[in-house]
């Protein structure tokens, strides 16, 4: 992908949300506390930036988006993904659009980062990092979820970890996965850091038709009740749940956008 490909991608997308009336477009703060729907523009994975890091993250800032990774499972300009060279990281230019990004407020993701560029991120951001969709290395031995020092560093900087459906991701016995067991996943990182870095990044692929990306009794967001009802059965109280559905999504987000 290159930079005008993934400007074109942006474009549209803003398109689409200034010309519909269903959802509400955050941009600021402020936008959370509105009634309706919210949509936050984000980017998963800035591989069409090659060089002008700067200028290109507030070109994004500039058309919606706040929230962003700098890879995908890939090596590109700025960073390198789970699939990716495991001794390179961050590279220069992934540094200076971090700066960039903090300097901005826009929220940083780490989910498809190997180990090595996650550490880089952690101790160059100032910022809010948050996993959108990883889940706990420690039930499915998988290179995209994180292992439990990655859980411990993302809470003691205040993040969050977004629960990812993907089954894959759940457990590395196809037959096992189930709502329960991502609620699972969630238990593990309660018992590790606690509900409030918990929250839900389910990343439904039921767009790829036949497969078996989905977890058996939650293939969409219309089942999603079930990963709610696989909290209670982990003694996640009504409060939690609460938390983890939609709560610390929006006070992160509220305390951190401009």
């Amino acid at each position: 992908q290159n930079w005008d490909e993934m400007k074109a991608m942006i474009l549209d997308c803003e398109y689409e949300l200034k010309n519909q009336d269903v959802w509400h477009r955050v941009l600021n703060r402020e936008d959370l506390k509105v009634d309706k729907p919210l949509a936050l523009m984000s980017v998963e994975g800035m591989c069409g930036i090659k060089e002008n890091e700067e200028e290109a993250v507030e070109w994004m800032y500039e058309h919606g988006i706040r929230l962003a990774s700098l890879c995908w499972n890939d090596e590109n300009a700025l960073a390198t993904g789970v699939k990716g060279n495991p001794e390179r990281g961050l590279t220069e230019k992934g540094k200076n659009l971090i700066r960039k990004m903090n300097e901005m407020h826009m929220i940083i993701d780490v989910s498809h980062t190997n180990e090595k560029t996650f550490w880089d991120i952690m101790e160059c951001s100032k910022g809010l990092v948050i996993a959108t969709h990883s889940n706990a290395h420690a039930l499915c031995n998988h290179p995209r979820n994180l292992k439990d020092d990655q859980i411990k560093a993302i809470a003691a900087q205040n993040g969050l970890i977004g629960m990812n459906s993907c089954a894959y991701f759940v457990d590395s016995d196809l037959s096992k996965v189930t709502a329960k067991r991502l609620a699972d996943h969630a238990a593990h990182i309660r018992d590790l850091v606690g509900v409030e870095y918990i929250a839900c990044g389910f990343d439904f692929m039921d767009y790829w038709g036949d497969g078996d990306y989905t977890i058996s009794d939650m293939p969409n967001a219309a089942f999603a009740q079930n990963f709610i009802e696989g909290l209670r059965k982990n003694s996640f109280s009504e409060e939690d749940i609460e938390k983890i559905a939609y709560k610390n999504a929006i006070d992160r987000f509220y305390e951190y956008l401009k």
